[in-house]
């Protein structure tokens, strides 16, 4: 079955199926017209950040995190995430189809926040400034899908693909085209998202706390990590 033939929908005594083409699994469709935010049910960290990895090489960083926690849902909860495929964030690969902007885990992060989160704006806010932060990656894999061995960490400064990667590439070495740079992404893939089910678990139980994010020229972003032109007078 073709993966972009995602959702197969089939009706069996009376009941909507929903069959996923990525897993095979069968989910039971119910009708609604709720808006975002859907309900919510904690998820386990160690759980996501393994299946997020394993994602990463179906459809990339966006898919791997999106999906990944998309399809956790659909498991837990059911309803409203039943008839989202997880493909719709395939375009975020690299940037947005290699075009190195967003980061690809970061744009399936958000993605995934704003139909499961009141508050998305202060979870976005808070998975952002700890990627710009943060030495990643930190997931270490039984055995690497790409790339066996160590994978040092770097801070990306910024949640530009572009920046984050070659920040990492300056500082290990590595070209951009490796295989170690791919397995980068998978690892930081599976980062992201337990990084973000952890906000998420957070937020839902009453314990999160909104980040100070300093904007600037009507930015979040550190305006020097890409210019050092001064603006205005």
């Amino acid at each position: 079955m073709d993966r972009r033939d995602f959702i197969i929908k089939s009706a069996l005594g009376g009941a909507g199926l929903l069959i996923s083409g990525a897993t095979g699994k069968v989910f039971a469709s119910t009708k609604s017209s709720k808006k975002p935010p859907y309900p919510y049910k904690p998820i386990d960290p160690a759980m996501i950040e393994k299946k997020a990895y394993d994602y990463y090489f179906k459809g990339h960083c966006a898919y791997g995190v999106f999906a990944s926690i998309l399809d956790t849902l659909k498991e837990s909860v059911g309803g409203p995430y039943i008839g989202i495929p997880g493909e719709l964030l395939e375009y975020g690969r690299g940037g947005i189809n290699g075009w190195g902007t967003i980061c690809g885990a970061l744009n399936g992060a958000a993605a995934i926040t704003s139909i499961c989160c009141k508050g998305w704006k202060n979870v976005i806010d808070a998975l952002y400034k700890w990627y710009s932060e943060e030495p990643l990656p930190v997931y270490r894999p039984k055995k690497g899908r790409k790339y066996d061995g160590v994978i040092p960490a770097s801070i990306a400064t910024s949640p530009i693909c572009h920046i984050s990667v070659m920040k990492w590439c300056e500082k290990t070495g590595f070209a951009y085209d490796s295989k170690a740079r791919s397995e980068r992404c998978a690892r930081i893939t599976a980062d992201v998202a337990k990084k973000l089910v952890e906000l998420l678990n957070a937020y839902h139980g009453g314990v999160f706390k909104p980040v100070k994010v300093p904007g600037i020229y009507k930015t979040k972003m550190e305006c020097t990590t890409c210019h050092t032109m001064k603006i205005g007078k």
